[in-house]
């Protein structure tokens, strides 16, 4: 992935993030039809998070041919052993990558917990990511 390419998804994920904490945020006193319909929402807004950063984290690793990732989530681990990502955003990360498939099940407390213990550290993961390819940008 170029710098260039990731700005663009950058600006996505970030509104996307920014957004995830304001429903999440102001959702309990909905009404149940529109509660609903966020809900379904936030866990689509969730998913696509998680899956983006994972691809993203996954073309650093490969890019620089770190380690092979053991899954999903081992790829943040890896990108914490070279110092792409601080190591303490770790557990948050690899949270919200180890339950994305399960989001259809779960109810809307659970993922709301969810949600709210892991939105900063996949935000932070993300920062790190744009000062990755800010400086990949500029050594070429």
């Amino acid at each position: 992935m170029e710098a260039g390419d990731f700005k663009n998804l950058y600006e996505n994920l970030n509104k996307n993030l920014k957004e995830l904490k304001e429903l999440t945020k102001n959702s309990d006193s909905l009404e149940a039809t529109l509660r609903t319909r966020i809900f379904e929402h936030i866990k689509y807004l969730y998913y696509s998070v998680a899956k983006a950063m994972v691809d993203i984290g996954h073309s650093i690793v490969l890019e620089n041919d770190f380690r092979d990732p053991l899954n999903r989530a081992d790829v943040f681990i890896s990108l914490a052993e070279h110092d792409i990502i601080i190591p303490s955003v770790v557990p948050g990360v690899k949270k919200s990558v180890l339950v994305m498939n399960k989001l259809s099940q779960m109810s809307y407390d659970e993922v709301k917990e969810l949600v709210s213990v892991s939105v900063d550290d996949i935000h932070k993961c993300l920062d790190s990511f744009q000062v990755y390819f800010e400086l990949k940008d500029k050594k070429f």
